[in-house]
């Protein structure tokens, strides 16, 4: 019995541990944001989406969305600094966030969202606007 006992706590401390492990939507968009502060766009982008493997698949809108970026560097400048602006889950399993980017002269607005079909986050989708209009709460 006490082979099964600790068995049985082994077991649940190996699963914990790589729920630990998991990236989390706050960890993704982390990383995100150091990647392209950092001035690697492209790594940005690939890294954010890596956690979905349907990406894989789109790599003509994955490239549409790192020459977006390039342009809003070559219009705005290098991003400097990142400041979140709000978190919201609209369910359990469906998580926005909102963050800015600062920029020399305007704010760049990102629109985040990650979905947990089980255990694990994965990213959604990625939106970058020069205006406001995604800042305010969608509940």
């Amino acid at each position: 019995m006490k082979i099964i006992a600790g068995a049985i706590l082994l077991m649940a401390f190996s699963i914990g541990g790589c729920l630990a492990d998991s990236p989390t939507p706050e960890k993704i968009a982390a990383n995100f944001f150091d990647t392209l502060i950092k001035g690697d766009a492209a790594k940005a982008v690939d890294d954010f989406f890596s956690s979905n493997q349907k990406f894989k698949e789109k790599i003509q809108a994955l490239q549409l969305l790192k020459s977006q970026l390039g342009t809003v560097t070559q219009l705005y400048g290098t991003p400097y600094a990142v400041e979140l602006v709000s978190v919201e889950d609209l369910t359990p399993s469906l998580q926005r966030r909102v963050y800015i980017t600062k920029h020399e002269w305007i704010p760049i607005t990102w629109e985040m969202y990650f979905y947990r079909p089980q255990s694990e986050w994965v990213t959604v989708q990625l939106l970058l606007v020069d205006q406001f209009q995604l800042i305010g709460r969608k509940k």
